[in-house]
């Protein structure tokens, strides 16, 4: 009785799953169709990299001296892979020279400030210190002439420029022999008047005592002329004593000082050098 009601279940079951397509379980919708292979994946962003010598040059400009930047421009000038920084070194250089000359073209034009300003920045600043040099020679040539001065009687005391000179005496031998509690107060006049070898012992004298800040200023001063006032600062700069700890700033000024004739700043120069390898790192 049920055979021709099985038939019939069978018969309606197949034609209902003739258009039934059993492919489209497997379709993914168009939205979240996977990149074909040969799709390039976007670019990635690098980093730019370190212009080359920035570090030399942000080193040279952290630092307040002009010299170096000239020590720069001379060791490298001829080098053209570094044109870049050299002309920006360069022109770095000729400001700092201007603002020296401008703070000069404010003093007296005398021999004094004259001698001062070649001893301290003729090496870097030539065209500048040889411009204060025609005010100086302009000055002399219009001054009036000395009148002659009728003959005194009295006899002038000469006793000024002797303690004078007796006091330059004992601040160098003071310090000599480290008296130097003696040396500060024998140096200290005549190293404010400008006299570097004083300067030097002062900022020796201060050391000593560890009053670094003290020392910095004074080793400043007197570094352009002065192979001790040199060495000491480089010394301070590898200890990182009143001023941050800097290696290439030490040897600078044990270069410095060994150009100056200084024995043990050639010394530690040598020492530096046994100890640096041959690719510098």
């Amino acid at each position: 009785m049920y055979r021709w009601y099985f038939t019939a279940l069978i018969i309606v079951f197949l034609t209902g799953c003739a258009g039934f397509d059993g492919r489209r379980l497997f379709e993914v919708p168009s939205d979240t169709q996977p990149l074909p292979r040969n799709t390039a994946a976007p670019p990635a962003v690098s980093q730019p990299e370190t212009e080359p010598y920035e570090l030399q040059r942000q080193a040279l400009f952290k630092q307040p001296y002009i010299d170096p930047l000239t020590d720069y421009l001379k060791e490298y000038g001829n080098d053209t892979d570094r044109a870049a920084v050299l002309r920006i070194i360069e022109h770095e250089r000729d400001r700092r020279c201007k603002v020296i000359a401008r703070d000069y073209a404010g003093e007296p034009a005398t021999e004094q400030k004259l001698a001062r300003y070649r001893a301290g920045y003729n090496y870097s600043c030539p065209e500048d210190v040889e411009a204060f040099a025609e005010r100086v020679s302009r000055n002399r040539k219009t001054e009036p002439p000395a009148t002659i001065a009728a003959p005194d009687t009295k006899q002038e005391d000469p006793a000024p420029q002797s303690q004078h000179g007796q006091s330059l005496s004992d601040c160098y031998l003071l310090t000599t022999i480290r008296n130097y509690s003696a040396a500060r107060e024998a140096c200290r006049e005549s190293a404010e008047s400008g006299d570097s070898r004083s300067q030097a012992n002062m900022a020796i004298i201060a050391h000593a005592f560890e009053d670094y800040v003290r020392a910095f200023e004074w080793a400043q001063k007197a570094a352009p002329v002065s192979g001790k006032a040199s060495y000491l600062l480089g010394q301070m700069y590898h200890a990182g004593r009143g001023v941050e700890q800097n290696t290439e700033q030490a040897v600078y000024w044990y270069g410095k000082a060994a150009s100056q004739g200084h024995k043990e700043a050639r010394m530690a120069l040598e020492r530096y050098r046994d100890q640096t390898p041959a690719d510098g790192t």
